[in-house]
């Protein structure tokens, strides 16, 4: 059950600091937006002004604490406005016992950017009663916290978790690579035999004597020479594991028989 505005105004400043009595709602308390929190490699970068982009997120500060006793917990939801405009709020439970400036998350679901700015009220506080007092009231990570401190004692777990999705995200990437990389060389090898045949053929229809035939393997094995060539630079753009030193064994092999026959001939 939320408290009315009647029992807000009794319990003003000891609940929430500063209080103002114009930020009552009916069973609410508008939040003032102090600062807004970008976590980068866990660490927080703070501004008073973001430009918050389509399915962007930014943490949010805001002016007041709250001072929770024992029979009051805390929920913070965002502004009818504010919903309308595309924002979605995401936000802990307050407990019982929390003593701490209020924080919560935005998230920009619209298809336009839209700027944040301190001192604007993106949401409200409402505060229900608990069947009783609490035995222990809370003490956890995030109490006191008054100014805004990323993920606080779980920064290396989760930065742990982080790099693991990070870790496969990469492997996801690597794999699409791979996969461009065998498409574009088995077109290069189509489009090289293709060429190949189709240039051979018609030699062969313009002579058969020794001197035409030695010609004709040299072309053949230039031609090779270039298409395994081609096959590493084309590998080696599309994936990050350097030249294909095989490849280009091949390819100098081809061009050296090539040269010898022709230097013969």
């Amino acid at each position: 059950m939320f408290i009315a505005d009647s029992k807000i105004k009794e319990l003003n400043s000891s609940l929430i600091t500063p209080f103002k009595e114009d930020a009552i709602g009916p069973v609410s308390y508008d939040l003032t937006a102090r600062q807004f929190h970008l976590l980068k490699n866990g660490e927080a970068e703070s501004k008073v002004k973001i430009e918050l982009l389509p399915l962007e997120s930014v943490f949010v500060s805001t002016e007041e604490t709250i001072n929770l006793p024992a029979n009051l917990l805390a929920v913070v939801n965002i502004r009818n406005s504010k919903l309308r405009q595309g924002l979605n709020l995401e936000s802990p439970i307050y407990y019982p016992g929390h003593h701490t400036r209020v924080f919560f998350r935005l998230t920009n679901f619209s298809n336009e950017k839209i700027i944040l700015s301190a001192g604007e009220k993106y949401a409200a506080v409402y505060f229900s009663l608990v069947d009783g007092a609490v035995d222990q009231p809370y003490q956890g990570t995030f109490q006191d916290e008054f100014d805004f401190t990323g993920m606080a004692g779980y920064t290396n777990q989760y930065k742990k978790a982080m790099h693991q999705v990070q870790d496969k995200l990469k492997d996801l990437k690597d794999l699409e690579k791979g996969i461009y990389g065998n498409v574009m060389v088995l077109m290069t090898i189509f489009v090289a035999l293709f060429s190949l045949i189709n240039i051979n053929v018609n030699l062969v229809k313009e002579g058969s004597d020794g001197a035409y035939l030695i010609r004709l393997l040299v072309f053949n094995l230039g031609t090779v020479g270039s298409i395994f060539a081609l096959i590493g630079c084309v590998q080696s753009m599309v994936k990050s594991e350097g030249i294909n030193k095989c490849l280009v064994g091949l390819s100098v092999l081809c061009f050296l028989a090539a040269i010898c026959l022709a230097i013969k001939a």
